[in-house]
């Protein structure tokens, strides 16, 4: 039986923004959803289609999201995580705040660092404050040098019938 459970993001100059997932698997603090995009997108130039699915995994206790793109074939497309900061984890949804920095890793996995202008910036207008911007730059450094033992360590969806 498919379970909703919405995905609540927080960003620090705009509205929040509010997606409905299906529940997948959840442990005490670790939920992982799916998403079926509902409109193509595009993030580093990747198109993501409409119909494509995100498997989307969230740790209370991490300042990350990561979240595994699947075009509509079911073929991988890459990985996207997103340093974020109080993930909170409740009986229906998730909710997290955006701290704007995303670490792309194509298939190969070769990684790209996405909004740091965007980081930057919201640093010199002080929506970000030291702490955040320390905490951003240490998150960048450990995704991208334990990238394959993160992704070594999550809930696979390929048990799923």
């Amino acid at each position: 039986m498919k379970r909703s459970f919405k995905e609540i993001r927080l960003h620090k100059d705009k509205a929040p923004q509010e997606f409905l997932c299906e529940l997948l698997h959840r442990e005490r603090n670790y939920v992982v959803l799916r998403y079926i995009s509902s409109s193509p997108a595009k993030i580093n130039g990747i198109q993501i289609e409409k119909g494509s699915t995100t498997i989307a995994h969230y740790w209370k206790d991490r300042h990350y999201i990561l979240w595994k793109f699947k075009n509509p074939a079911d073929i991988l497309t890459g990985y996207l995580f997103h340093i974020c900061n109080n993930i909170e984890i409740d009986e229906d949804y998730v909710k997290y705040e955006d701290l704007e920095l995303d670490v792309w890793f194509d298939i190969k996995g070769n990684s790209i660092v996405l909004d740091q202008a965007e980081v930057n910036d919201c640093f010199k207008r002080g929506l970000l404050n030291a702490l955040e911007f320390s905490l951003i730059e240490q998150q960048k450094k450990e995704i991208i040098e334990g990238f394959q033992h993160i992704l070594k360590n999550v809930w696979s969806e390929e048990g799923i019938l």
